[in-house]
């Protein structure tokens, strides 16, 4: 409803008025509009009338437009005089008119939150302030160096490796996009021109920026963190009914020119000349820049005097084909790692050609010297290098760490681990990183001792992000151009050419594939990536969907463990369980024998023998077997050796393969800890669980985590519940050290356990408790369980005949949790919510009845840690859960009681959708043409991003239309790698509103008041709820020399009972060796994944202890991925070092443990001592140190001398 105003004071604005109506009124509480506090504040919109006479002033009257319910009590409470509103001194005056409000007006109205007038106009006044350009002269694209012989405060200077000059038929135009957080330089004249050049710099990546006055001319210096965004956009656009199309009319771009492809992957550093116009009412140019700058919230530039009058070439054609030749000569073709190493300083930005040509004879001299240890060299110099003073040539950096070196080669990883070359393709760069531990697969298997061959690539947006395409974006064109050319026609390496080999389903969610180089094969001849592919198995069932063949290809790849090999009388084919209407109710699962599954086991053990200590003997495994994909859980009806696999499990046939290694994707020993998450509340709350739950969890987390402080008991907790420090084993060490009478904060009868080392370790480990639980929503739910589902075997064998067998009826499951410490199983029963992540329709949680304890006569009674379904009934209820099977997914379990969602929810129900064909049998360039599209098609995170903020602002949420239809997108979205069927977003809805929720803001910004609302939802209240704390700067000093120490001294007394000589004992120094080469690698995994790729950027110690990034990041899934690849590099690590002190302590003799012992001690000793003896440098030490301390007590534990945990 429409209502106009009269009596508007004629110097009032739109926000005054609105700001009136809200807080005099409509947003009174208690109030007839809100009456109680928790009630959103109703929305409506104030417009007013210009004044004829022109510029700011209105005439004295507007409109005021509400929904119609409020707008029907305002009526109401207007005519009868309860409606009050003065503005500057005027009493206002509302008159109902009869004008209709547009259908999108009051749907925005309804659903979309009120936004503080005062955001609106602040947003507005930057806008409009932001709106003139600068003018430009000249844009230059180069690299900062330092000169030779110029002192270290001397500012860097600017090499213009390429220069375009705009003076002369031609135009350039800087613009400050404050909607976008961007600067837009354009380049180009449309009466000259057909075509602008765009240069697009986020705010989010300038690191810095300097300006002043080269010979007169005004300049800005950009300090980029990664290159700009270069677009092509037609000046001339073609008409659509009679107007300029506005869809897609940006191309992406990889260079500016021919010129410009030379240098554009090594420089992209950026200087600007403006025209010295003043206008505006600044008599500076670059005043005027400075204001810009502060009004965009950016920090502005110093003043600064960059020389850029000496062009360099450090990047011309003609010193990069000599770096080139150099690259396959003789010297470095034998040794590749070396060779990739050297790619990596020039693609990196770590080093130009002049400074490789500078090196060489060094590095030449390095091979001859090293032979195969001289990669590894290489291999930390360049972390090294990264990290230098720019004041530092890098001769002599490569002396220093030449010299620091141990010379000690690295040790070649366990069994079904693999060191991995890594290199990340973006627009314009080629980056390179590793090797790095990363998990095998049976291809990389197969051909042990030719790792090198193997590479993988990823493809990136210029900050190692996956690309986003905005609406004005045509970024199909650029992808196929860039990534499909890479795929098709491989690249050139370090003198290798790589093609296009495969990938894995998971890598390719990252955009990740493998390439391989071909080589000579000592028994199977010439290998190519054709040859591995044709060896995979027959394909020829999917071989016209491009998808699907990859997709089946795809099984080889994924990362898995080897176990046993079994014979094809060892396995046998069985059929799904189906019902009459086409239902399948073991959709990839399948079965394995008792003394198959103790087999398995065994093998995991033989390789990982700390597996048995932190799990039991699994009931289920996630297997790759041949063409087979899918879960076997453990069948005891069968017997010997002998694995079922059924239909839905096998994807393609190996024919000529009478044997095949049982592959472990995972393996299932322990009950999962749910958490909750964004999606998960929303549905919730929107379901009917009360804001005050979430609160609570909220409330109790936090309290869990600052608690940490007090004992050692939760500091353990706190680790263990969130799987942090893993792998030192932090939580045992506390624990046992706490049984031996040492506290945190100690009582009379305790001795102090707190350390500095220890005090860093527990606040970094809060502050990443703390932090997911601001921006990710991440509580643990009590009394709940995180499985892996499986079918129940009893109507299969009903069906052959068994009498009086129990089967689970429809709407109940089945589940037994045990934990290693747990001395027995518990069984789940009572009613429970059942869900698989991500939850995005209302219907993806479901109600249902846990059984408790197994029935006598039933199939699954001795299944633990999984969650058996019904195999009958009208439905297959993992199906109804987001779309899930049982070829692995992970189910959750919830019994907390004030989560279980009072209202039920129909699961969605979707169309099944055939797969994308082609006419013909599809080829590898079609599988390459698919993963591009799947590139610039991959909406998952954009579709479930929308989905939750419209949600938060429409008061139907997770119900409205628009998100059922996201929803339907979602899942489209998630199977598009399967049936090659890509989600047309150009439909999508959009936001009702475009502030955003104040929870969305991500890391790197605070929630500006121009660009977010207060979220009203539990996400709301759950993000703002916590301020998280930077890390204290100051801990506990250290305690002196080790026999000061009260670890030290309690651990003595228990050390000397068995070794009585120990206080003449003396460091070994292959430990003082092990310990240098240790903080080596330690040094390297810090600075290989540091997120900021600043000079001297690295992860604490700490971090890498506790197994988390603590660096802000826009997109969370890239620091997940990078911390998951830490901690598995970190864990590499670790075990090499226990390695190399202890070996396998479970096989060793009461004699051999004393040996080991005193090795031990000595080790810990030695790291206490060198730790409080210097204040310098000792990145590493005290994490050595943790090493030595959980060997120590291990070693007394195995020798009896520790009490029960």
């Amino acid at each position: 409803m429409e209502f106009d105003i009269r009596n508007v004071p004629y110097k009032a604005d739109e926000w005054e008025v609105t700001t009136a109506i809200a807080t005099q009124v409509l947003h009174v509480c208690p109030g007839p509009f809100v009456p109680e506090p928790q009630e959103r504040p109703p929305n409506f919109q104030v417009k007013l009338n210009p004044s004829p006479a022109g510029g700011v002033q209105n005439d004295g009257t507007g409109t005021l437009t509400l929904t119609r319910i409020l707008g029907k009590k305002f009526q109401r409470l207007s005519y009868d005089g309860h409606i009050s509103v003065q503005v500057k001194g005027k009493k206002l005056k509302f008159y109902l008119n009869k004008n209709s409000v547009s259908p999108s007006l009051a749907l925005e109205l309804e659903k979309a939150p009120f936004i503080d007038p005062d955001i609106a106009r602040d947003r507005q006044k930057r806008v409009s302030t932001l709106c003139d350009p600068f003018y430009i002269s000249h844009v230059q694209i180069g690299t900062y160096y330092h000169p030779q012989g110029a002192c270290d405060k001397t500012p860097r200077s600017f090499s213009v490796e390429w220069d375009r000059d705009l003076s002369e038929r031609s135009k350039g135009l800087l613009f400050f996009e404050y909607e976008h957080k961007c600067l837009r330089v354009q380049l180009g004249d449309q009466s000259y021109e057909d075509t602008f050049h765009n240069i697009v710099i986020r705010f989010s990546s300038i690191h810095k920026m300097a300006m002043g006055w080269d010979f007169g001319n005004p300049f800005v210096c950009f300090d980029l963190f990664t290159p700009p965004m270069l677009q092509e956009e037609q000046i001339f656009r073609t008409l659509s009914n009679g107007a300029r199309t506005e869809r897609k009319f940006r191309h992406r771009l990889g260079s500016l020119s021919p010129a410009h492809e030379i240098v554009a992957p090594y420089a992209h550093q950026l200087r600007i000349l403006l025209l010295d116009i003043k206008e505006w009412g600044f008599d500076d140019i670059l005043k005027r820049f400075q204001f810009y700058c502060q009004t965009a919230l950016l920090r502005p530039p110093r003043e600064l005097n960059i020389d850029a009058n000496g062009r360099q070439n450090l990047f011309c054609q003609a010193r990069l084909t000599e770096i080139a030749a150099w690259l396959r000569s003789p010297d470095l073709a034998s040794n590749w790692r070396v060779a990739f190493q050297i790619e990596a300083l020039l693609h990196n930005g770590i080093a130009n050609t002049v400074d490789l040509m500078e090196l060489r004879p060094r590095i030449e001299r390095l091979v001859h010297s090293h032979r195969d240890a001289a990669g590894d060299v290489m291999r930390r110099f360049v972390e090294t290098a990264a990290r230098r003073p720019v004041s530092q040539r890098i001769s002599e950096c490569f002396e220093i760490a030449l010299e620091k070196s141990t010379q000690r080669p690295r040790t070649s990883p366990s069994r079904g681990r693999l060191s991995c070359h890594h290199v990340t393709f973006t627009p314009t760069r080629l980056l390179l990183e590793g090797p790095i531990i990363t998990q095998s697969n049976r291809i990389v298997r197969e051909y042990e001792g030719y790792e090198d061959h193997f590479i993988r690539v990823d493809f990136r947006e210029e900050d190692r992000l996956s690309y986003k395409w905005d609406r004005d974006v045509d970024g199909a064109s650029f992808l196929q151009e860039r990534v499909g050319t890479l795929l098709k026609e491989g690249f050139n390496l370090a003198g290798r050419h790589f093609k296009f080999l495969g990938y894995s389903s998971s890598a390719l969610k990252e955009h990740a594939v493998w390439y391989f180089n071909s080589f000579q094969h000592r028994t199977k001849g010439w290998v190519t990536a054709q040859t591995i592919r044709d060896s995979l198995g027959n394909f020829s069932k999917v071989m016209k969907s491009p998808s699907k063949y990859g997709a089946r290809m795809a099984q080889a790849f994924s990362a898995t463990d080897p176990s046993v090999r079994v014979g094809k009388d060892q396995w046998s084919r069985i059929p799904d369980i189906i019902d009459s209407n086409g239902t399948n109710f073991t959709d990839g699962v399948g079965t394995i024998s008792p003394g198959l599954a103790d087999r398995i086991w065994a093998a995991l053990c033989e390789d990982n023998p700390s597996l048995s200590l932190r799990s039991v003997v699994p009931s289920a495994y996630q297997i790759r077997f041949l063409g087979c994909k899918g879960v076997v859980s453990v069948d005891k009806r069968l017997e010997g050796v002998h694995m079922c696999l059924r239909d839905s499990m096998i994807k393609f046939e190996v024919p000529w393969e009478d044997y095949g290694t049982i592959e472990i994707a995972n393996y299932f020993g322990r009950p999962g800890i749910p958490y909750l998450n964004r999606p998960l509340v929303m549905l919730l709350e929107n379901r009917g669980a009360p804001r005050e739950v979430f609160l609570q969890l909220q409330k109790d987390a936090v309290a869990d985590a600052r608690m940490a402080h007090d004992s050692a008991a939760l500091y353990a907790k706190l680790l263990d519940s969130n799987k942090l420090c893993y792998n030192f084993r932090l939580a045992e060490i506390l624990r046992r050290l706490n049984a031996l009478g040492l506290e945190l904060k100690p009582s009379h009868l305790d001795q102090p356990l707190d350390t500095a080392f220890f005090a860093r370790l527990r606040a970094c480990a809060i502050n990443h408790v703390l932090r997911s639980v601001k921006h990710e929503a991440r509580l643990q739910i009590p009394n709940s369980h995180s499985l892996v589902g499986v079918a129940d075997e009893g109507p299969a064998y009903v069906k052959q005949g068994l009498k009086n067998l129990y089967c689970l009826p429809q709407g109940k499951i089945f589940a037994c949790v045990q934990s290693p410490e747990d001395e027995k199983p518990r069984y789940l029963q009572g009613m429970c919510l059942v869900f698989r992540n991500p939850v995005i329709h209302p219907g993806d949680v479901q109600r249902v009845y846990a059984l408790g304890p197994p029935p006598k006569e039933c199939a699954f009674g001795h299944l633990k840690n999984v969650v058996v379904f019904p195999s009958i009934g009208t439905w297959s209820l993992p199906n109804g859960l987001a779309g899930g099977d049982l070829d692995g997914d992970l189910y959750t379990i919830i019994q907390y009681g004030d989560l279980l969602a009072p209202e039920h929810c129909d699961p969605a129900s979707y169309p099944a959708v055939k797969p994308y064909e082609l006419d013909r049998d599809s080829t590898v360039d079609d599988v390459c043409n698919f993963i591009v599209e799947y590139i610039n098609s991959d909406v998952v995170g954009l579709v479930a991003s929308k989905h939750l903020v419209i949600a938060d602002q429409s008061t139907s949420g997770v119900f409205d239309p628009d998100c059922l239809m996201l929803a339907e997108m979602h899942s489209s979205a998630v199977d598009y790698p399967k049936n090659g069927n890509k989600v047309d977003i150009s439909n999508m809805p959009r936001a009702l509103i475009r502030f955003k929720p104040d929870w969305q803001a991500t890391e790197v910004d605070s929630p500006g008041p121009s660009d977010h609302y207060q979220s009203t939802t539990a996400l709301g209240y759950l993000y703002r709820n916590i301020t998280l704390e930077a890390m204290p700067d100051t801990f506990p000093q250290h305690q002196g020399m080790a026999e000061a120490q009260p670890i030290f001294k309690t651990l003595l007394q228990l050390v000397r009972r068995h070794l009585p000589g120990l206080a003449n004992q003396r460091t070994a120094t292959w430990i003082n060796t092990l310990h240098a080469t240790y903080c080596e690698e330690l040094r390297y995994i810090s600075g290989t994944y540091a997120l900021s790729k600043i000079a001297g950027s690295q992860l604490r110690e700490e971090e890498l202890v506790i197994g988390t990034i603590l660096a802000n990041s826009t997109q969370k899934g890239y620091r997940n991925s990078r911390m998951q690849a830490m901690r598995e590099n970190m864990g590499f690590l670790v075990h090499d070092v226990k390695d190399q002190l202890v070996g396998r302590l479970e096989e060793l003799s009461e004699n051999a443990l004393k040996e080991k012992l005193a090795i031990v001690w000595s080790a810990w000793k030695f790291s206490l001592d060198k730790a409080s003896a210097s204040a310098e440098d000792n990145f590493g030490t005290e994490s050595f140190g943790l090493i030595g301390l959980g060997l120590v007590l291990e070693c007394l534990d195995r020798l009896g001398s520790l009490p029960p945990l």
